[in-house]
């Protein structure tokens, strides 16, 4: 069984569907699916065609409705092969995707429509009830670090070898990730929590957004701007962060960042969004917060107690280990192939 994935982004900053699309790339093969990637981004769509025409994929599997549903419905139909589409997040939850007319064709057209967990499944039949039969849910999978995070990392920062408490926020720079909600709502701790260290780690994909998020932090000495930092590099700033911290406005499904982060064992602190809640137990896999003033009240306490932060730490690196493996997202996927195809 042969199948290509459409994925809408394959260069430029680390965004989620790269990283995905990569993951699921590299597991594929050992479910025994062979797999090409037609990146959209790259490839012109005569030299898609081409591709595609000497693979002679059995499927296409597209990453996001709008990004890639309208190229894989146009090569499936081309080919006269059936297409899934994975629904990631901006797909569902921005209305002007959401409602376009090629995003409503692509779903009515799909052979399979999958999600990554059961909210967000949900919430895409109230948009969509007359694909709601078509829905598949597959849990992300998330690989084991190479670096594991121990007790003595979890709570190291409180010991007396660092004097900062780090918060991580890893983001691609652009307005769905909450960024400058973060800033003015963290703002306020520095005078309560002086050793408050906020980490943007992220690229820009919205030049504008990012323009605004360098004006508001500069001068700002309790916040550093990473940049785009690679995935294979991400491992280390997990390891030196406290508290990894998500704001996004909306997911497709757990973010990555934070699946990433309690694989290490590190405690993480999210906005209230459907994705979010799928993942975190409050109190004992992270905790979640509904508004400003919890995002601020959570903090002080979360810097406050080390050895509670060490607890969830390791409950969210066994809960993650245990439910979101990639071998098993790779077995999910291909079982969903073979019953299209037959």
């Amino acid at each position: 069984m042969h199948v290509a994935l459409i994925c809408p982004y394959s260069t430029g900053p680390a965004r989620g569907n790269i990283t995905t699309i990569r993951r699921i790339a590299e597991h594929l093969p050992v479910a025994g699916c062979r797999v090409t990637i037609i990146p959209l981004d790259t490839l012109a769509l005569q030299d898609q065609h081409i591709q595609l025409a000497h693979a002679k994929p059995d499927l296409l599997h597209a990453f996001h409705a709008f990004h890639a549903g309208p190229a894989a419905r146009n090569h499936a139909q081309y080919l006269n092969i059936p297409y899934l589409v994975t629904i990631t997040g901006s797909d569902l939850f921005r209305e002007q995707m959401r409602n376009a007319l090629p995003t409503r064709t692509v779903i009515e057209d799909a052979a399979a429509i999958t999600c990554f967990d059961l909210l967000v499944a949900e919430q895409f039949s109230k948009y969509f009830p007359d694909a709601a039969a078509k829905i598949v849910v597959i849990p992300q999978g998330v690989a084991q670090p190479a670096i594991h995070a121990t007790d003595c990392v979890a709570g190291r920062h409180n010991t007396g070898c660092h004097e900062r408490f780090t918060v991580l926020l890893p983001a691609a720079i652009r307005p769905e990730k909450g960024i400058l909600e973060a800033l003015a709502a963290l703002a306020p701790l520095v005078e309560l929590l002086p050793n408050l260290h906020l980490e943007l780690a992220g690229g820009d994909l919205d030049p504008a957004y990012a323009e605004t998020v360098r004006r508001q932090t500069r001068g700002l000495p309790w916040v550093t701007l990473l940049g785009d930092v690679p995935h294979t590099l991400m491992e280390a700033r997990y390891t030196t962060a406290d508290l990894v911290l998500n704001c996004s406005l909306f997911e497709g499904g757990m973010a990555n960042v934070l699946l990433e982060a309690m694989a290490m064992g590190r405690p993480v602190l999210a906005r209230d969004i459907t994705g979010n809640r799928s993942l975190i137990q409050q109190g004992i896999t992270g905790w979640i917060y509904k508004n400003d003033e919890q995002l601020r009240h959570s903090v002080l306490d979360i810097a406050a107690r080390p050895e509670q932060r060490a607890s969830v730490g390791r409950a969210a690196r066994d809960f993650v280990i245990r439910h979101f493996s990639p071998e098993q997202e790779a077995e999910a996927l291909v079982g969903l192939y073979q019953r299209l195809l037959s």
